[in-house]
């Protein structure tokens, strides 16, 4: 399990890379654990961080507060 400082990390990496899978490269992480970060930090703060469709990963107006 990912303290809330790694979970930070990777929230400023998908944000600052746009995407989970270049988050995951640059982190040197697996993809599926760059998801369950992410999803893991949403349910701590309550709040979606990221709108994502098949093209973009994007943050939220909170997850831009957040950044």
């Amino acid at each position: 399990m990912l303290d809330q400082i790694q979970l930070m990390s990777v929230f400023v990496a998908v944000a600052e890379e746009q995407g989970f899978a270049a988050a995951s490269r640059r982190l040197n992480m697996s993809p599926p654990t760059v998801t369950r970060a992410i999803a893991t930090l949403e349910e701590r703060l309550s709040v979606k961080l990221f709108n994502r469709t098949t093209r973009y990963v994007r943050a939220t107006e909170a997850g831009l507060r957040y950044l």
